[in-house]
């Protein structure tokens, strides 16, 4: 009886064994150096497309140094990723946001809790939005994220602040100036749902914010995942026609796939655990920078598989979808006692 059950034990465990085999058979692994990749420097970190200006570009941070508080812009092509110009800024540029039409770049200066608008034509800095209020410890934050509302010319800004305190800035892009700030929310990234008029908060505290687009108020708040205490949320990408949310977490493995209608989760992607998370419909596929694994994953959306891994030289960061849907560029940050340069990839997504 017992060597029955060891020989049915053994022919299970050969048969999963072979199911996952054919399952990995089928997610073909790339390396980054298949792709065009373009050296920029130090501290590069968030991408933005201009299409009028058929540029691409990347905010950096070269120092952290006291006394080095400038940025650097690079303008690159977008097709061979060189680099047509360097634009200095007066404050170091982290997190982007574009504006085409008024051809404006928002640029998120985290260690000084203000926003830099950068004239994409002439690369001139047009405005500096302090945020921030350093004089007030409940108003004092750093920037994190910033994603534009170009329907209801609203700017969403996250800060994070000390102890777990967050704030949500609100710009009026008309007006350029900060009309509103939200606190108790610790709000990290966000997404605009532009058609639904929502926008969709992720938390620091693993929780699903809902505001109107129309009014930037809250609507609702849903703890996705209570029972672990352990979520740092800090990216959510919208599949509005299915009504879903794909959730990047910093702390804990597995990409969460969540209802946007009550913060329900119906799913978790196994993997490593997550920095930034896009969605393309065009190919009904979910991207993702697995910074810590050196890695970024292709999964189908519609059965989340794990289609493709493309294993990178350094820690992938942030992602930027062309408008066309089929070229992926991320930037690749080196560690920081490294002294190669951080750089861009870019992935043609026809080749996978």
């Amino acid at each position: 009886m017992v060597n029955n059950q060891f020989k049915l034990s053994a022919i299970f465990a050969l048969s999963v064994a072979l199911t996952f085999g054919s399952i990995s058979v089928l997610a073909k692994e790339f390396t980054d150096n298949a792709f065009v990749s373009s050296s920029l420097g130090h501290g590069v970190y968030e991408l933005s497309q201009d299409t009028l200006q058929q540029a691409i570009f990347a905010a950096s941070a070269p120092s952290f140094d006291k006394d080095k508080t400038s940025g650097l812009v690079f303008k690159l092509d977008p097709q061979t990723l060189a680099i047509g110009e360097k634009i200095a800024t007066t404050r170091r540029t982290f997190a982007t946001a574009i504006d085409q039409q008024n051809h404006i770049l928002y640029l998120g200066n985290a260690l000084e809790g203000s926003l830099t608008l950068l004239d994409t034509r002439t690369g001139k800095e047009l405005k500096i939005i302090p945020l921030s209020d350093d004089a007030d410890a409940n108003k004092k934050a750093h920037v994190r994220e910033v994603v534009l509302d170009a329907k209801h010319q609203r700017l969403y800004v996250s800060g994070i602040g000390e102890k777990g305190k967050g704030l949500l800035w609100v710009v009026d892009t008309g007006k350029q100036q900060l009309i509103n700030t939200l606190e108790k929310l610790e709000p990290v990234g966000f997404a605009v749902d532009t058609a639904g008029d929502r926008v969709y908060v992720v938390t620091g505290g693993g929780e699903l914010v809902t505001l109107d687009a129309k009014t930037s108020q809250p609507l609702s708040s849903v703890k996705v995942d209570p029972a672990d205490p352990h979520h740092y949320f800090l990216n959510i990408a919208l599949n509005t026609k299915a009504g879903l949310g794909y959730i990047a977490d910093t702390n804990t493995q597995d990409v969460l796939v969540v209802k946007l209608a009550n913060g329900e989760l119906v799913h978790r992607i196994p993997t490593p655990n997550s920095i930034a998370v896009l969605y393309n419909a065009a190919r009904d596929e979910i991207y993702v920078t697995h910074r810590n694994a050196r890695q970024i994953g292709v999964i189908d959306a519609s059965s989340y598989a794990i289609k493709h891994t493309i294993k990178t030289a350094a820690m992938p960061n942030s992602l930027l979808l062309s408008q066309d849907a089929r070229t992926l560029y991320v930037s690749v940050k080196q560690d920081e006692k490294a002294k190669t340069a951080d750089y861009v990839l870019k992935i043609d997504l026809n080749m996978l």
